[in-house]
């Protein structure tokens, strides 16, 4: 699942860049808040349609591939970023039961760039595949880092 993974990371991760560029100019330039979340499905016979009847107006799905697509959800702080992703999961989860879902949702601040942001999402969905942490929604402060 990792290999196949790493696949789209090198595919996607510069169409998600230039995807999200005008949410990273507006926050840059007006400060305006985004979260960013990450969603795969290791099986290929799965599709994420269904996310986007449950999506607010406001946000915004990026399909890459069937099994993967990226969620912004405008104007979220870190929190609400997070709850909006976790209550995404629990909508779609019985679409979901059988099958391994990975989440992960970063949320846009002053310390990271745009490109960090994309790589950190990426880096998120590979620790959970690695971790076996599926069905639920990851975030950095989850991670363990050994010193």
């Amino acid at each position: 699942m990792l290999d196949t993974f790493n696949e789209y990371r090198k595919r996607f991760q510069e169409q998600l860049l230039n995807d999200i560029s005008g949410y990273h100019y507006r926050f840059t330039r007006h400060h305006q808040p985004y979260s960013i979340a990450l969603v795969y499905v290791s099986e290929t016979d799965v599709s994420l349609d269904t996310f986007e009847t449950h999506l607010r107006e406001s946000d915004t799905i990026i399909f890459l591939k069937a099994n993967l697509c990226a969620i912004i959800f405008d104007d979220a702080n870190e929190e609400q970023g997070l709850k909006a992703a976790e209550n995404l999961l629990s909508l779609v989860q019985d679409i979901c039961f059988t099958k391994h879902l990975y989440m992960a949702v970063v949320t846009v601040n002053s310390d990271i760039n745009d490109f960090q942001t994309v790589h950190d999402l990426f880096d998120l969905i590979a620790y959970a595949l690695d971790h076996n942490m599926d069905n639920s929604v990851l975030e950095k402060s989850q991670i363990i880092k050994n010193a």
